[in-house]
């Protein structure tokens, strides 16, 4: 009897329970350094800045830059400078390409078009910093931004050809800004990562030809996502 007295008296006060959130890797953010790698996808276009007076040198009508997609691999290194900021070294490679297509004017007619593809393949020195929002459960936001060296190892800047060909330097740098989002899963850190790359050196080589000629300067943009295992 006392029993279901007892039992009468706790269905009328029940006692909820709140579930308890696992943490992943507790400990995880508590390291000094921390190694992983990248892997991402690039659309890299050109900006183009004409001559003034374009259409009175030899035969362009038009000029127009078309991006194309390539791939990164990148080694990650990372140091930890506070509770919300790190450090970030990321050597890698990517794959690029791009193209130029030139409307020429031949004989008064605008009909020959000629589309010139230069494909890179570059050798990359990212240093970034990382700002990172408050841990919530097993995520966290971030904003990364910084600068990049990137030297082509397949460029034709010094080729010596019989066809005419859109030749660029080999060396570039950008000034990187992106945001991302870290994942701690159970048993390591997978991010997730957007960002835009604004190249600051003049691309062109000044070769003296019709495809050149034309263009005061050319400068990279590249939009990257990444997906990074650490």
């Amino acid at each position: 009897m006392f029993v279901g007295m007892a039992n009468r008296a706790m269905a009328q006060f029940p006692i909820k329970y709140k579930e308890k959130k696992m943490i992943n890797l507790p400990k995880y953010d508590r390291k000094m350094f921390h190694f992983g790698f990248a892997l991402g996808m690039n659309y890299t276009d050109i900006a183009v800045k004409l001559k003034e007076d374009i259409q009175s040198l030899d035969s362009v009508f038009v000029v127009e830059p078309k991006g194309a997609v390539g791939f990164n691999l990148n080694i990650v290194s990372d140091m930890r400078l506070g509770e919300h900021f790190n450090v970030r070294f990321l050597p890698g490679i990517s794959f690029v390409g791009r193209s130029m297509e030139y409307t020429l004017r031949e004989q008064d007619t605008i009909s020959v078009v000629y589309d010139k593809v230069v494909n890179s393949v570059y050798m990359e020195l990212p240093l970034y910093f990382k700002f990172r929002s408050r841990r919530i459960n097993n995520w966290r936001v971030y904003i990364i931004g910084g600068g990049k060296f990137l030297y082509d190892m397949a460029t034709k800047e010094e080729v010596e050809s019989d066809e005419v060909i859109l030749k660029m330097k080999r060396e570039d740098y950008t000034w990187d800004l992106g945001v991302g989002v870290d994942f701690y899963l159970e048993y390591f850190k997978m991010s997730t990562e957007v960002r835009m790359a604004f190249g600051l050196n003049n691309l062109l080589v000044e070769d003296q030809t019709v495809f050149t000629n034309s263009i005061q300067s050319l400068q990279s943009k590249t939009f990257l996502f990444s997906i990074y295992f650490e």
